[in-house]
Formats: C-alpha cells, sequence, structure tokens
C-alpha cells in the first residue's frame, strides 16, 4: 500500500512543466489548490492570475533542509519553497483544467487530499475511540474556513470497491487558542471525523461530498505491530559495534567503534557545570572555587600514557543523532525496553524485529535491551565499578563518514558510585526481565551484584585531580547516591536474591526518595518504580503508594489536555500553562509523553489511559496539524532530512528508517529566521514551527535514542494487540531513489 501511496502522492503533487524548478501543484479542496516552487529565501511570488475567478490568494515560504550540490555535499543554503495558496470562487469539476500565469492544474476528485488529518499507518482493532480531523491552514491568509461544514455528513469507504460502510456528522473541534493572546497555536479551523463505533478490520478512506478523499488506512491489530518495528528499527541502526547487513537490513554499514581505552574523566554530564549556593561536589580549582568544565577539554588533557593505556573490546550500546559517543542517559532505554516487557509480556515474542539475534529463544525487546549494557559489562572491573560515558576529544562533523571511518580514539569514564548505581539499576531491570521471559539471568544479575556493591561503598566514591589547559584542578563526587537509581537497583536486587540486604538503604533514604520524586518527576522515566506494581515490596508500601498518586495525577491531567486544550488532540500542555513553551529537545514528542498513561493504565487497568495513548500514537502517525508522521518510515508523509551523521554519507539515497527528530520548538530556531523567515517568524502557528536546518537546527533536526526513539518504541510496544512476525514487505524494505522525491520532503507548511 505504501508503493501505491507514493506513485498516487506523485501524481497528486503534479508538475506543471518539465523543466528541473518546474512548479508542483495539489488540491486541498476542488476550491483551493497549492502551487509550489523552488524560490529565494524572503521571495514573494508573483500571485497575479489570467482570469480564473480567484477569491483570495495568499502565500509562505518554507525551508525543506539544506541544499546538495551535484556530488551530495551539503552547503549552509535552505532549499525554500515558495507556497501560493489560491482559493477559487466556484469548485472546479472533476477532470477540470484550469490555466494559471504559471502552471496549467487539472482537477481530480480521486486522489487524496492532505485537507485530512489521520493515522496514516492505521487504527488498531480494539481501539476505543477513533478520530480523523479536517483542517488547512494557508500561509499569510491564515486558516481555511471550515466551519460552516460542521453538521455536513462524512463517509468512511472501504479502499477497494469504493462502497461506503459508515456514516457520521462532521463536528466542530475547539477553537485555536493563541500563546498570550498573539500567536494561535495550529492556525486552523478544525473539523472531527468520528468513527470510533466502527471496528471492522480493513483498508479504507474517508469522503465528504464537495471535498474530497483522504488517503487509504488502515483498522487491524497489524498496524500497532508495524509501528512497534519502525520504531524500534531506530535502535537496531543506531546500534554501535555491529555490522548492520542483509537480511536484517538493506541500510548497510560496517561494525565501528570495536575498541576503548581506560579514561579518567567522570560520567556525570552534569557535574561539568559551574555549581552555585551550598554544594559539596563538582569540579574545583586550586583555590575551592567551583569551575564550569568542557569535557572535550578535559579528555583532551589527560589522555592517559601509553604505558597505562588499556584497551578494551566493547560493541554494544547506541549512537545519537549527531554523535558516535555512548552516553549514561541510554542506560534508561534498557530499563524502559526490558519494563514495559514485563507489564505486558504476551505483546513480545522472538523472531518480531528481524535483528541478528532473532531465533535464539529470547523475545527480540529483550535483545534489543540487552545491546545497551553489552559494552558496559565488557568494561566493568573486578571490583565492580563501570565507567557509564564512552567519549572522545570532539563530535564528528558532517561529510565525515560512516561511524567505522571514524578515526577519533574513544575513552571509558572512570567508575564512580553513582555511574555505577545507574549501571546496576538497569542491568538489573534487564535481569528480572530475562526472568521472566524463562531466559538465563545469571550474568545480568551476577554483574548487577557486582555493580551495587561498588556503588553504596563510600570508599568507592569519586575523588581525584586533573591537569587542565596547564593548570590543577580538583573532582569530587556526590556523597549522596541517586535516588531514583538506589531505588530501581534496590528494589530489582530484593525481588531476585530476596536478600534484605539491598532493601535497606532503600528504606533509610525513604524521605530523600520521595522527595526527590516529587521536585523531579519530570526528570524520571515513568516506568522507573513500576517493578513496586509488579512485584510489591510491603516494606516500601508508602513509596508505592505515592508513585501510583503521582503518575494517575499527571496522567489524568494530561488526559484532561488532550481532549479539550487544542483543537487536535495532543498531550501537550494547554496554552495558558507554565510548562507550554517547553518543547524544544524532543520534550513535545506525544509518545514520549505517553509514557505516563502507559503506566497509569498498568496500574489501574483503566481504559482511558490506554484511549490517551491511541490517540497520542495516531497524533505521532500523523494525526496532527502538519498532516505528517514524526517518524522516518512510518506511515506516508514522514521526515525526509534530518540531522543523522550515517545518512549524510550519501551511501543511502533514503535516510535512515525509525529514527524520530526532536522537531517542534516552540520558537523559530535562529538560523531558520536569518535565512528563511526574517520578519514573518512570529506569523508561523506554533505547532507548525518544526523548521528544518539539519545541522543548522539542531533543537528541532536531531534526535537522541533515548529522548525519542525509544519511548516510541516502549508505547507501541505496549500498544499491541496481537504480535506477529515482520511482513516480508517490512523485513525486505529499500532504500528510495532520492529522498528529495519523497512527499515528506517538500511537504505543506
Amino acid at each position: 500500500m505504501r508503493t501505491l501511496f507514493l506513485l498516487i502522492m506523485l501524481l497528486v503533487i503534479a508538475g506543471c512543466g518539465q523543466e528541473t524548478n518546474a512548479v508542483e501543484y495539489e488540491f486541498l479542496t476542488p476550491y483551493v489548490v497549492v502551487l509550489k516552487k523552488s524560490c529565494p529565501p524572503g521571495h514573494i511570488p508573483n500571485l497575479a492570475t489570467v482570469g480564473n475567478n480567484i477569491v483570495q490568494s495568499s502565500y509562505w515560504y518554507k525551508e525543506n533542509g539544506l541544499l546538495r550540490d551535484k556530488n551530495g555535499n551539503i552547503l549552509k543554503k535552505a532549499d525554500v519553497d515558495c507556497f501560493t495558496f489560491l482559493v477559487l470562487g466556484e469548485p472546479m469539476k472533476p477532470g477540470e483544467k484550469r490555466n494559471f500565469n504559471i502552471c496549467t492544474v487539472q482537477y481530480d476528485p480521486d486522489k487524496p487530499s492532505n485537507i485530512f488529518k489521520l493515522n496514516q499507518v492505521g487504527n488498531g482493532a480494539e481501539q476505543q475511540k477513533k478520530f480523523a480531523y479536517m483542517g488547512a491552514w494557508l500561509g499569510s491568509a491564515g486558516a481555511l474556513p471550515l466551519k460552516h461544514l460542521a453538521g455536513k455528513i462524512f463517509e468512511l469507504r472501504e479502499s477497494s470497491s469504493g462502497k461506503c460502510v459508515f456514516k457520521n456528522s462532521l463536528k466542530l473541534r475547539r477553537d485555536d487558542p493563541a500563546y498570550t493572546g498573539a500567536t494561535v497555536f495550529t492556525g486552523e479551523e478544525v473539523l472531527e471525523l468520528d468513527y470510533s463505533s466502527f471496528n471492522t478490520p480493513g483498508s479504507y478512506y474517508l469522503y465528504v461530498d464537495g471535498i474530497g478523499r483522504s488517503m487509504d488506512f488502515v483498522i487491524g491489530s497489524e498496524t500497532l505491530n508495524e509501528v512497534f518495528f519502525i520504531h524500534a528499527r531506530g535502535l537496531y541502526h543506531k546500534r554501535c559495534g555491529i555490522a548492520k547487513t542483509l537480511p536484517f537490513t538493506a541500510w548497510e554499514a560496517p561494525a565501528c567503534h570495536q575498541k576503548v581505552f581506560k579514561g579518567r574523566f567522570p560520567e556525570n554530564a552534569g557535574e561539568y557545570r559551574k555549581k552555585t549556593g551550598k554544594v559539596t561536589h563538582g569540579f574545583t580549582d586550586r583555590k575551592g572555587n567551583y569551575i564550569e568544565v568542557k569535557p572535550f577539554e578535559l579528555i583532551k588533557n589527560n589522555i592517559p600514557p601509553p604505558s597505562h593505556a588499556k584497551e578494551y573490546s566493547a560493541p554494544g550500546g547506541w549512537h545519537d543523532a549527531a554523535d558516535y559517543d555512548r552516553r549514561p542517559y541510554h542506560l534508561r532505554i534498557v530499563s524502559d525496553l526490558s519494563t514495559v516487557y514485563m507489564m505486558k509480556p504476551g505483546n513480545f515474542i522472538d523472531g518480531q524485529l528481524n535483528i541478528p539475534e532473532s531465533g535464539n529463544g529470547i523475545p527480540d525487546i529483550l535483545d534489543e535491551a540487552a545491546w545497551g549494557v553489552k559494552h558496559l559489562m565488557a568494561v566493568q572491573q573486578e571490583n565492580g565499578g563501570v565507567g557509564t560515558w564512552f567519549e572522545t576529544t570532539g563530535h564528528p562533523g558532517p561529510g565525515e563518514g560512516l561511524p567505522h571511518e571514524d578515526k577519533r580514539t574513544y575513552y571509558v569514564s572512570a567508575p564512580s558510585c553513582n555511574g555505577t548505581l545507574e549501571y546496576a539499576a538497569a542491568v538489573s531491570t534487564l535481569a528480572l526481565a530475562m526472568k521472566k521471559a524463562g531466559a538465563d539471568n545469571g550474568k545480568y544479575l551476577a554483574s548487577a551484584v557486582k555493580a551495587w556493591d561498588f556503588a553504596v561503598n563510600k570508599k568507592k566514591r569519586l575523588v581525584t585531580w586533573y591537569m587542565l589547559n596547564g593548570r590543577m584542578i580538583t573532582y569530587i563526587e556526590s556523597h549522596q547516591l541517586n535516588a531514583e537509581n538506589l531505588l530501581k537497583a534496590g528494589v530489582n536486587l530484593y525481588i531476585l536474591t530476596k536478600e534484605k540486604k539491598y532493601l535497606d538503604p532503600v528504606a533509610a533514604a525513604e524521605k530523600r526518595i520521595l522527595a526527590d520524586f516529587n521536585s523531579d518527576f519530570w526528570k524520571w522515566s515513568p516506568l522507573s518504580w513500576m517493578s513496586l506494581e509488579l512485584f510489591p515490596v510491603k516494606e516500601l508500601a508508602k513509596i508505592h503508594s505515592e508513585y501510583r498518586r503521582v503518575i494517575l495525577r499527571n496522567a489524568d491531567k494530561m488526559l484532561a489536555d488532550q481532549e479539550k486544550a487544542y483543537p487536535y488532540r495532543t498531550l501537550w500542555h494547554a496554552s495558558h500553562a507554565s510548562w507550554v513553551h517547553a518543547m524544544a529537545w524532543g520534550n513535545y514528542h506525544p509518545l514520549r509523553r505517553a509514557m505516563t498513561l502507559i503506566a497509569a493504565h498498568k496500574l489501574t487497568g483503566e481504559e482511558k489511559y490506554l484511549t490517551g495513548a491511541y490517540l497520542a500514537n495516531d497524533f505521532h502517525n500523523g494525526a496532527n496539524p502538519l498532516g505528517r508522521s514524526m517518524t522516518s518510515g512510518l506511515g506516508e508523509i514522514y521526515p525526509a532530512v534530518f540531522l543523522d551523521l550515517v545518512s549524510y554519507t550519501g551511501k543511502f539515497k533514503e535516510f535512515v528508517p525509525g529514527i524520530t527528530p526532536y522537531g517542534n520548538t516552540f520558537g523559530v530556531d535562529r538560523n531558520a529566521v536569518r535565512m528563511v523567515y526574517k520578519e514573518r517568524a512570529d506569523k508561523l502557528p506554533i505547532f507548525r514551527r518544526y523548521v528544518n536546518l539539519e545541522f543548522l537546527s539542531v533543537p528541532s533536526s536531531e534526535y537522541s535514542v533515548w529522548e525519542t526513539i525509544a519511548p516510541a518504541a516502549v508505547v507501541s510496544g505496549y500498544l499491541i494487540e496481537k504480535p506477529t512476525l515482520p511482513s516480508a514487505e517490512l523485513k525486505n524494505r529499500k532504500p528510495a531513489n532520492d529522498f528529495r522525491l519523497l512527499p515528506g520532503y517538500r511537504a505543506l507548511p
């Protein structure tokens, strides 16, 4: 179906000429046509027309990405399209042609319109509420008026026959709110198409007389399997230390970063910032003043001499978008994948993800989780200490090649109590999940025990000195163990061994754990304390109760915002909330936030939380103002270009699938303002601010495996209705011939 859709879209976005810089067009309705043409940033198109009864014309310009030269080299220039929106005085008839001064268009009612915003993969068979939306933004003219259509009938039709199988009335969603009364969020008048009561599996499209039809979509359990597969593929494609080859992927690459050397630097990135107030840890100069330190500079100034250059073979872990390091943050992935398996073990099977470990008798999700500790187990010291940050002396740059061509030397951080405890929390969660799966967990449990013994030993606290640009500085690790990791590791090891010595430090720190949880809940994974629900520990009943209270409080707020805050159902904070602006770095992603909803569903079994997670999946997959999926290779209109060093090599004509860029940033990236939007930036509706200048718009165009990819895999995995092996089409997917020809590259603004 995907191949057919791409062919249809190439016809829908038809060219009005054969030259390289031809005008393209698409119809939103029989009376609204959009012309688009490559143009210089800031260029205002000629809106003059030739006798065609146009009642309104408007424009907008949008960046698609960065320009490439004829050799594929990335230029620091924006590839900009100019969009002209023409509203006609009367609708065009099927087959009718009209000539504008720059283009001749022909209307075909059988081609899908992007005025319909829906889950482009499809809805689950067990999904209780199913909605699509209609809406359009016409650039400088604002919203396409649609309110007058409320009450009009829409139809759900079979894709194969065109037969109507369900009808309902279009309903008006709430008005578009404005931030501080000035900037709107969607820029649209939005209508809802509610087909919740229709549950027959199959392929369908939506139709509204006088408007047109949507793209095809599916109702069926297979949709969730496809979504989980593609999100999890993002992790596989970002694996470090393993060759990616057929038959597991057509995006092939040799193994990278097989070696790492023993280093001395601290693993806690937060400690490198200057401390203020009453603190007793961090970096200080010789006078005892707390200072800020740059990690790359510290590593560069403290490279071990050859006589102490211990080398490890340490494949494992994952890379982020523009980095070839492996970070402690990634340990959250191990814990979350392991935990969601224990929450819904029936959803996950061996062979589900088509990875090298498939067929070993272990559910693939746990094999992927195990890859996240493989490199750390290789560097664990005899005393149990684990350095959890693999880093070098600088970031790689665009055009420097695939990871296996990286010429930098990588070092593993010095073991600290808190770093080792974070490892113990993750590997013990994996050990618990392996036991649940009936697999051998011995090596993970043994490693977790050794790590715990190191972490709780106060004598192992990292206190050391360094040279930095010719001066000596000191580093002192915090004397307190991280509350989240203390709880996770202690509870897991107690459950696994029944030895009370693991529980006692947790119980002793109960007040501090609760205080940290309430103040920093937003920093923690919502699944952090799920072990207490899955394997209740009576001694920690108060912590368990508080976990439930906070999760359910936040989940209920999310559901209220999802239903009422915006015209489209999304989990974001309401327009007047104090955190509404905090969208950058992937915070805006609905599946990341939906982790709280799946936690609430597991705690209560209440359908409303599961439904909220389904609707978050809908929004992620295209039922949003932009009408695009948020993950490469997912759905029909998806991110075609973003900041990804592997894809930058030019080896592949389509960027790696399964990648979820950060996306919306609330504000407009300053480079986008300078290069594209100029003084019009503040006119761009907030939910349309997914600007993409790749490495020149990092907060929007980058991604990380732990912030965007893994949460999407976790939530979609929880939603699986009936696990199956991947289809041949999914397993054998090949890159497109040119990412610039994908529908998501020149998508509507």
